[in-house]
């Protein structure tokens, strides 16, 4: 799905575009390397993205060296993300500590701030960050992706391409995080991630078949999802209350579960769509509600659990789809299992395998304040989707709000929006 920066390539707003390669300033210890567990390698194939955008009153006076300056602050304290995959004889991939930094990438827009934004499919953000998957050449790829793109009237936006083999999306937004402190002159402190970190307790060690992660094809060393469909983006906000609230009955002061709602009311009109078969199984990629990774930790401790059904899908109501995914079984261990035993050698799909329903909205995208001013519009998406698809969700700059980023067959995205204007999810 992904939009090629490359020059010369696809109809891109951003032109002027320059490459270059940031690192630590600090030379990291000969002979360190970093092990990825066994469900970091089962995300290998996937990348997650996020894209910023900043007024010009807060970014005119932010120049490329500012940036850079910032970013060495940080990679002084995650160095381990800017080195390269390598294989041991075993054909297992590690991370070489060899300093070799993330690429920064420069362009500029002709739209103004305001103009970009009055766009009503945020998809287009995707432009805003630069993408190239790991390979085909393993110790030349970097793992981290910047983009810094300045816009017609002196406005900024940063795109961030980051592999999943590294951490999860939470691991990404708390790293800009970060950087938009040392931007705005703040002190920061990251740990380092510990091989206790990378671990975390089985709460179901009976789920031996994930459903949520499938095998596909070899890819080698070039790690690019393989899919025989064409698939495309759509972007659009939410109101809480006129929008998602009247699909479900409220019970006094029960607290109301947006993100299953939205989930609930997507799944059902993609069964509409879909028919036969329908998405009987779908994964929910969330949090992990018991705190079980580790505070400012850069790993992948997500929670990927599993909902089947057995009943028609496009039928059900929400309020009973609701309650099956609240039930959803956490499958990270078995995952973590499989990674392991194959040790790296096979190929796997997390995202997309089955429908996936990704709910980022416990994090405030929007604390990531440069100069005490927060982004315009924050966008978040994953690169090398399975062909069920997948749908993200995650906070709008109006707390009433929610910002939905779903990337499906592209055969389907017009059918799908049909549905979604009949039972008023988005205007007709």
């Amino acid at each position: 799905m992904g939009r090629s920066q490359e020059k010369g390539q696809g109809q891109s707003p951003i032109y002027n575009m320059k490459l270059s390669t940031v690192g630590a300033t600090r030379p990291t210890e000969t002979g360190t390397t970093y092990e990825p567990t066994g469900l970091d390698l089962a995300m290998k194939l996937h990348y997650l993205k996020a894209a910023y955008i900043y007024t010009p009153e807060m970014a005119r006076d932010l120049s490329v060296t500012h940036v850079k300056e910032a970013m060495f602050k940080l990679f002084d304290q995650i160095a381990w993300t800017t080195g390269r995959l390598w294989r041991r004889d075993s054909g297992r991939p590690y991370i070489k500590c060899n300093d070799c930094g993330a690429r920064f990438v420069e362009g500029e827009c002709n739209f103004t701030v305001e103009e970009w934004l009055s766009k009503p499919d945020r998809s287009v953000d995707e432009f805003l960050v630069y993408h190239q998957p790991v390979g085909p050449e393993l110790p030349f790829s970097p793992l981290i992706y910047v983009q810094m793109t300045r816009f017609k009237c002196r406005g900024l936006a940063f795109g961030l391409s980051w592999a999943n083999v590294m951490g999860d999306s939470f691991s990404l937004l708390y790293a800009f995080n970060i950087l938009a402190k040392v931007l705005s002159g703040e002190k920061f402190y990251a740990p380092e991630t510990s091989t206790t970190d990378k671990r975390f307790p089985n709460p179901y060690p009976t789920v031996k078949d994930p459903k949520s992660i499938k095998q596909v094809d070899p890819v080698g060393d070039l790690w690019i999802t393989p899919n025989n469909k064409k698939m495309a983006s759509y972007c659009f906000n939410l109101t809480v209350a006129n929008q998602i609230t009247p699909h479900f009955p409220m019970n006094g002061d029960d607290q109301i579960p947006v993100f299953e709602i939205i989930a609930g009311i997507i799944w059902k009109n993609i069964a509409k769509v879909r028919e036969d078969p329908e998405p009987l199984t779908v994964t929910i990629i969330r949090k992990d509600p018991n705190d079980l990774k580790p505070i400012r930790s850069i790993r992948n401790g997500q929670m990927i659990s599993s909902v089947h059904v057995d009943f028609p899908v496009a039928e059900a109501s929400v309020e009973e789809l609701v309650r099956c995914i609240e039930r959803a079984t956490d499958e990270r261990c078995g995952i973590d299992e499989i990674g392991e035993r194959c040790d790296g050698s096979l190929d796997f799909v997390v995202y997309g395998a089955k429908l996936t329903f990704v709910d980022l909205s416990e994090v405030d995208v929007y604390e990531a304040r440069v100069m005490g001013k927060s982004p315009e519009s924050v966008y978040c998406n994953v690169e090398g989707i399975g062909e069920e698809g997948l749908v993200v969700v995650y906070a709008a700059a109006r707390w009433e709000e929610r910002v939905v980023t779903m990337t499906l067959p592209e055969e389907e995205i017009e059918w799908i929006k049909s549905e979604f204007k009949k039972c008023g999810l988005i205007a007709p």
